[in-house]
């Protein structure tokens, strides 16, 4: 159509044009339905349908964001309540393992949490908490399910201090209890935990289970405190140098309990 109107003059062109239209407007009125609806939807294939595609595109894109950020939340407060969920399997664990130890008699466990862990390289005394107010008393024995842990060593209304076998003002009467040697509970940054004052003379041997003798008045008898791990006699002294591994894992503390005597 432009190459033969281009023939005409620049004036004529535009009536052209005009007539032009006003035939098509024409014919189409003339037409009827049929026609009218032809031309309908093919404006509306043309301009329309490509617009609605792309709203219906964009509102899926926001629908499956929204279901997206749905997913990650509720994915979230599952790995917490799973986490929740493993934390009390594993406390159920650790109390299960507990029913295993047997207070000594006359004595029974009172169950505390851990609120404070001070200790330079490995931990020496905890805060506790229950106190006075709930008949904690000081040099009350401290255990967890592996064995001796410390002794309370000040108390105040509602917390109390505990001093681990860690720390040196914590010496504990013992004895090996295969063959009944004696000595004293000691714990040095440089020798850590050993036993002294066992005499050279006495049966000391590598894996003997070492416990509390009793003897002070203030731990009970037969409470495990460790096992030997080296015996050493240097010459010209009369006592052993002998080594002992913790029962306790004083870097891995999680309950305490306090025995307590039954009324």
């Amino acid at each position: 159509m432009d190459w033969r109107l281009s023939f005409f003059p620049r004036d004529k062109r535009v009536v052209i044009h005009t007539v032009f239209v006003l035939l098509i407007s024409l014919v189409l009125l003339l037409a009827g339905q049929r026609v009218t609806g032809f031309v309908g939807n093919a404006t509306v294939t043309l301009f329309y349908y490509p617009f609605f595609k792309l709203k219906n595109t964009i509102s899926r894109l926001v629908s499956a964001g929204q279901e997206t950020r749905a997913l990650r939340a509720s994915l979230i407060e599952l790995s917490t309540r799973l986490q929740f969920f493993n934390e009390m399997l594993e406390e159920n664990r650790r109390l299960r393992a507990l029913l295993g130890f047997v207070p000594p008699a006359g004595f029974k466990i009172v169950p505390t949490e851990i609120v404070r862990v001070r200790g330079s390289g490995i931990p020496n005394t905890v805060l506790i908490n229950m106190g006075d107010e709930d008949s904690i008393r000081v040099n009350q024995t401290v255990v967890n399910r592996n064995g001796l842990a410390g002794r309370v060593a000040r108390v105040m209304n509602d917390y109390s201090v505990v001093y681990l076998l860690t720390e040196p003002r914590c010496r504990v009467a013992a004895r090996v209890k295969r063959s009944r040697e004696q000595g004293i509970i000691r714990y040095s940054m440089i020798r850590r935990m050993y036993l002294d004052n066992s005499p050279q003379q006495g049966d000391v041997k590598i894996g003997d289970t070492v416990i509390t003798s009793g003897l002070g008045g203030i731990f009970p008898e037969g409470l495990v405190i460790g096992t030997v791990t080296s015996v050493d006699s240097p010459k010209r002294e009369f006592f052993y140098n002998i080594t002992i591994e913790p029962a306790v894992n004083f870097n891995g503390l999680d309950e305490l309990y306090i025995l307590a005597r039954e009324d």
